[in-house]
């Protein structure tokens, strides 16, 4: 049965690298933009994804962006394992 879920989180990216890393993870998705609305439809599922940056965090000489962002899905069957397939595709590697 479909669910809802809103989900709101704090990350460490611009806009312009969000998007791109949405449309990496979502090839497939219908995905359209109006001003701080991202909305994407797969299937019977809407995610309406809504951006606002915050002040950059510093620590020390390293400046971080901070991009909020609140997704808010319908429609989804399994909302949770959707949201966590998308935070593997926003994880950045290192070490």
């Amino acid at each position: 049965m479909p669910e809802t879920l809103t989900v709101e989180k704090e990350m460490a990216i611009e806009r312009q690298e969000f998007r791109r890393t949405l449309r990496r993870a979502l090839p497939k998705a219908d995905i359209s933009e109006e001003g701080d609305t991202i909305t994407v439809r797969e299937g019977a599922g809407t995610l309406e994804i809504t951006l606002s940056s915050r002040p950059e965090r510093r620590i020390g000489l390293l400046a971080l962006p901070v991009l909020a962002a609140r997704f808010h899905y319908r429609g989804y069957d399994d909302p949770a394992g959707h949201l966590a397939r998308l935070d593997i595709s926003f994880q950045r590697g290192g070490g």
